[in-house]
């Protein structure tokens, strides 16, 4: 019993303010995988923010202090997820900068799904992430929010393939592509894909020091199907395009037969594992280093479109989607 119990103080005198801030800055300090890529000292930041720590702070004073450190990485990859019911999960949206000023957008507002579908027909849902239609001058409407499983993906993709084939173009809509499964992704890319093209390169934290990294691995993206699509698509995005969202985006853009019409993706690519800390908190951390053709990198930036455009709350409350009907119109001339 009084082993017990001396483990039961231990664990009480570790769950602590004090002990939680060092383990969230440490587990950052040994997983994040952008320091160098971003020139963030870590160390300095750690010494910012420890004077605001102390044992007698509440959890909302406690959530404010990790929010503010999480806000300086500039990663929409990183959550924090605190358990005790009252506090949200943070930042609950898109971080993005405008004019130097932090912008967390919680709600999407520039795309709505069936507004979209009332500019098709026969619309049809195949997976809970996929659907197709019909749009004038026979172009093709297609939806992607997010990565089923690859089997099921395979099967519906075939369908979608030999339903377009005499399209005079496609529509493919990841406004709401929140993230997903980057594989599915990749495979899903290989549908309008001309030939093999390198998209992307990963690599992964797998040491204490900010630069210790796993060798890298390259993605390609290659035909899929024997009836790829090769003839014009327009691909439309918004801020709220992320994760393996975004890893589609790039493996199309690889061909020339591929333009991208709407607002800048989130910019957040890598695997974010989850991790606990004493009290119960969770919180995700970007461990990758992910890198389009030529070791660019679009984290925390995003990917800029090649044509701008974005729908209104307004517009969407009217029945209008001005982005598609753009798209449909530079796809008809």
């Amino acid at each position: 019993m009084a082993s017990c119990k001396d483990e039961l103080v231990g664990f009480e005198k570790e769950n602590t303010p004090t002990h939680n801030f060092e383990q969230f800055w440490k587990t950052f300090d040994e997983h994040y995988g952008m320091f160098e890529y971003k020139n963030i000292d870590w160390k300095t930041i750690h010494d910012q923010f420890k004077p605001r720590i102390n044992d007698q702070m509440t959890d909302e004073e406690f959530y404010k202090v990790l929010s503010d450190m999480i806000v300086l990485l500039n990663d929409n990859h990183l959550n924090l997820y605190p358990t005790n019911g009252k506090l949200p999960v943070f930042p609950g949206g898109v971080l993005s900068y405008r004019n130097r000023q932090l912008e967390i957008s919680k709600v999407q507002e520039d795309y709505d799904l069936e507004v979209a579908k009332t500019y098709t027909t026969g619309y049809e849902q195949l997976t809970e992430n996929i659907g197709y239609g019909k749009l004038p001058n026979n172009l093709f409407y297609l939806n992607i929010k997010g990565t089923d499983g690859l089997k099921d993906v395979e099967k519906q993709m075939k369908k979608v393939m030999t339903s377009i084939a005499d399209a005079n173009g496609v529509i493919i809509d990841i406004r709401g592509f929140y993230g997903g499964y980057d594989p599915v992704s990749q495979y899903m890319a290989g549908c309008f894909a001309s030939s093999k093209k390198l998209y992307m390169t990963t690599k992964k934290r797998n040491g204490p020091a900010h630069t210790d990294f796993t060798e890298s691995a390259e993605w390609y993206v290659e035909p899929k199907t024997s009836n790829p699509f090769t003839k014009p698509v327009l691909v439309l995005t918004s801020r709220f395009t992320q994760s393996a969202g975004e890893t589609f985006e790039l493996a199309l853009r690889q061909f020339n037969h591929v333009n991208v019409v709407g607002d800048t993706t989130a910019g957040s690519f890598s695997d974010n594992p989850n991790f606990e800390m004493y009290n119960g908190w969770m919180f995700s951390i970007s461990v990758g280093d992910y890198r389009a053709p030529g070791g660019v990198s679009y984290e925390g930036v995003g990917i800029s479109p090649d044509v701008y455009s974005k729908t209104t709350k307004k517009n969407l409350l009217a029945g209008k989607d001005v982005t598609l009907e753009k798209a449909v119109e530079m796809l008809s001339r």
